[in-house]
């Protein structure tokens, strides 16, 4: 859809390829649709889950007489781009705004923070009070070109869906003409994106239909009961069914105080069928303050679904949600104007170790984030190691248990965990295990003996080895790795002088190919 400052013909050039493209426009009863200013084609026979180019193309129409038509030049849009939704299960991040309230300067703020954020969103949902009482197409298609740039429309589609301020005001019968809800041109319908069911549903308005305002001029009664039949029928349907997450998306709540004077007409209808349909999240605004209430809170306890308020038009309660399937994960997020983020889980991801850094040995098996259990092969009874985990995931979980340079023995195990923002724990564990390759140093018996272990400072450290060697040196490590004692001796029983401060320290003898390392204490 696109609008041309003069009334013209326009047409819709596409395809996969830049250099290959066809050609859409619309023809209504075998009539071009031409010598207009708001221009809608709708291109069939496209590929799921494909990225096609388009431009949009115009010619301005000069004259339209019965028999006379002349039209100027055409004109060009640069290329832009489309994917069509996918059919196989993927992941999408969505943006969600409500009740903005024709309140630009806010939006433009709360964009400015998801791109601060670095959000990387699939498309947006702009779920109702977007434009307060409409008044004329200049006013209305002014917002549309202000939201839709800042969401980058052109390339990502966006939703509208009607809020109760959509419906009031002198344009308001006019409104749906800018958007295309669906083929039959309700309000409400529904769509698969990859493994998930999106459900939108059109409350009406927030007051009964006999009230002076209207002056019997609507009739959402009648309008919310045919909704009811059709939603009766998506909830049973072959597509909803097979999907793996179903996503609930209206403006105003029917749970969670969401009626006005206690006036919730769609309680009554749409209960007995929400109660018994497992939608795992229910998406609505209308009440401009933002909240998550889980599924039976006790502050809402008929809710049957996790329910998310979206926030208000002013920059103390404005509001973006964040809505992000990952794998099985999703997750609500709400950012305001100054940055803050809040995080609400609703089904959460394993955290994972994405990969991990080592120095220091070698890993086995090759590092898989699935599997949690692996070796650390050194060449020596002691190795100085660095191991760094990176956690998987949207930047939110944090591993502890990283260690550098530290000091390990044999059959030590170090432990590397993953921690959710909801503190959900996943840990890794690497245990240290000597080479047995034709290359690893052979080791002295076990039964080397040091006393007095822990020993005092300026005293004689005792060694007792399984045999006398002729060159052995003595190697004192402190516990950041650094050498900071080294004698060289002979024998089998040794006396080492100790110039050490109190502390940890690995002693490593060397004789020719053997080594051995024993921890001990000054004190």
């Amino acid at each position: 859809m696109w609008h041309t400052t003069n009334p013209s013909y326009g047409w819709v050039e596409y395809g996969t390829d830049a250099g290959n493209l066809k050609v859409a426009r619309t023809v209504e009863n075998g009539i071009v649709a031409a010598n207009i200013t708001r221009h809608k084609v709708r291109i069939e026979g496209l590929q799921p889950g494909t990225k096609y180019v388009y431009r949009i193309c115009s010619q301005r129409v000069l004259t339209y007489q019965a028999y006379s038509k002349t039209l100027g030049p055409e004109e060009k849009s640069a290329f832009f781009s489309f994917a069509t939704l996918p059919t196989t299960p993927c992941d999408f991040t969505c943006l969600i705004f409500n009740d903005l309230h024709n309140n630009v300067a806010l939006f433009n703020k709360l964009m400015a923070q998801v791109h601060a954020k670095d959000i990387s969103f699939d498309f947006s949902i702009f779920n109702g009070d977007i434009f307060e009482d409409p008044v004329s197409e200049t006013q209305v298609f002014g917002l549309i070109a202000s939201f839709n740039q800042g969401v980058d429309a052109a390339n990502k589609f966006a939703i509208y869906l009607r809020g109760n301020h959509e419906i009031r005001g002198p344009y308001a019968l006019q409104l749906p003409q800018f958007f295309d809800w669906s083929p039959d041109g309700n309000t409400y319908f529904a769509f698969n994106y990859g493994d998930t069911r999106f459900v939108f549903l059109d409350n009406g308005e927030d007051k009964v239909d006999e009230h002076e305002v209207y002056a019997g001029l609507v009739d959402f009664d009648g309008f919310r009961n045919q909704q009811t039949d059709w939603l009766k029928k998506e909830v049973a349907g072959e597509e909803f069914n097979n999907a793996f997450r179903k996503i609930l998306v209206h403006h105003i709540p029917i749970y969670g105080n969401g009626g006005n004077e206690g006036y919730v007409p769609c309680l009554n209808l749409w209960n007995p069928i929400f109660s018994t349909t497992s939608f795992d999240v229910d998406i609505t605004g209308h009440l401009h303050n933002f909240r998550f209430l889980t599924k039976g809170s006790t502050s809402n306890p008929s809710n049957p679904y996790p329910l998310a308020i979206g926030g208000g038009p002013s920059e103390a309660n404005g509001r973006v949600m964040v809505l992000i399937k990952k794998g099985e994960a999703l997750t609500v997020k709400s950012l305001d104007v100054n940055g803050n983020v809040t995080v609400h889980p609703i089904y959460r991801e394993n955290p994972t170790l994405e990969s991990v850094t080592l120095t220091g040995g070698e890993l086995i098996p090759a590092f898989d984030p699935q599997q949690t259990e692996y070796q650390i092969i050194v060449t020596s009874q002691i190795s100085t190691l660095s191991l760094t985990g990176y956690p998987a995931g949207d930047g939110t979980a944090t591993v502890k248990g990283n260690i550098t340079n530290k000091l390990c023995t044999m059959g030590e195990k170090v432990v590397l965990t993953v921690v959710a923002d909801d503190g959900t724990e996943k840990p890794y564990t690497f245990t240290l295990t000597m080479s047995t390759s034709a290359e690893s140093l052979e080791m002295f018996s076990q039964n080397i003996k040091l006393y007095s272990n822990p020993t005092g400072t300026g005293s004689i450290l005792h060694a007792e080895l399984d045999k006398h060697y002729d060159d052995i040196t003595v190697k004192f490590l402190n516990e950041t790795g650094a050498v900071v004692q080294t004698n060289r001796l002979q024998g089998r029983h040794l006396e080492i002088p100790l110039a050490l401060p109190q502390g940890m320290y690995i002693v490593v003898f060397n004789a020719g190919e053997k080594q051995i390392a024993q921890k001990f204490a000054v004190q």
